[in-house]
């Protein structure tokens, strides 16, 4: 222990001996002490914030002051929604099987929402652009957080309905809701109904993301 500390002493000493600026901070050993702790302290704090701050970015841990301190979250302006009908159980249950994984995934937050295909094999899937006007938001208890999941829903259906993706689904004699809309957010987590009258902005659905979305007519 006493070789490392000796190691490290002379390696600083000749770095701040060979700049002229810093080879005065030094020249005493009370200076030199002094030096030492002030670049200590600098290396434990950005160590400490560097992990601190990407423990947060990972969800490994919470803002020790989120209680405190809590962000007006910046509601959601448009989203791009990957709508694909879901005919039978089969095609339900790989879709559970295939965002389960997906969700549990250590890189799933960055890079791979925009590039994984449906799951279900030979799939036609349509994408909108959904834009959240003032009516769209300015009836909620909070209009400065933006829309719900329960409207995105609900637009989500209209459009289904009216697309070439619905293929006869009216004329089946089953009466699709809100309820048959399976939304997954840009982590891979089903926004259920639980989720219903929770903000977009809350619910990790941001601007611009690429949401999918299933219509379940089973």
């Amino acid at each position: 222990m006493s070789t490392l500390i000796q190691s490290f002493d002379a390696r600083l000493s000749d770095y701040l001996h060979s700049h002229p600026f810093t080879s005065s901070l030094i020249q005493s050993p009370a200076s030199k002490v002094i030096t030492y702790l002030l670049i200590i302290s600098f290396i434990i704090l950005i160590s400490y914030e560097t992990i601190y701050w990407s423990g947060i970015y990972l969800g490994l841990w919470e803002y020790h002051a989120k209680d405190i301190f809590t962000e007006v979250p910046i509601h959601c302006a448009h989203v791009y929604i990957r709508v694909t009908k879901i005919s039978d159980k089969e095609e339900l249950d790989q879709i559970n099987t295939f965002f389960s994984y997906h969700s549990n995934s250590f890189l799933h937050k960055n890079v791979w929402n925009r590039f994984i295909s449906s799951p279900i094999k030979d799939a036609t899937t349509i994408t909108y652009n959904f834009e959240f006007s003032p009516e769209d938001f300015e009836m909620n208890e909070n209009p400065e957080f933006g829309s719900t999941v329960e409207h995105l829903k609900t637009k989500i259906l209209n459009t289904y309905l009216d697309s070439r993706l619905a293929n006869g689904s009216a004329k089946s004699g089953k009466k699709l809701t809100k309820d048959n809309v399976l939304i997954y957010n840009h982590n891979f987590q089903l926004l259920d109904s639980t989720f219903d009258n929770e903000y977009l902005s809350k619910c990790n659905v941001e601007t611009g993301n690429l949401i999918n979305s299933y219509i379940n007519t089973t």
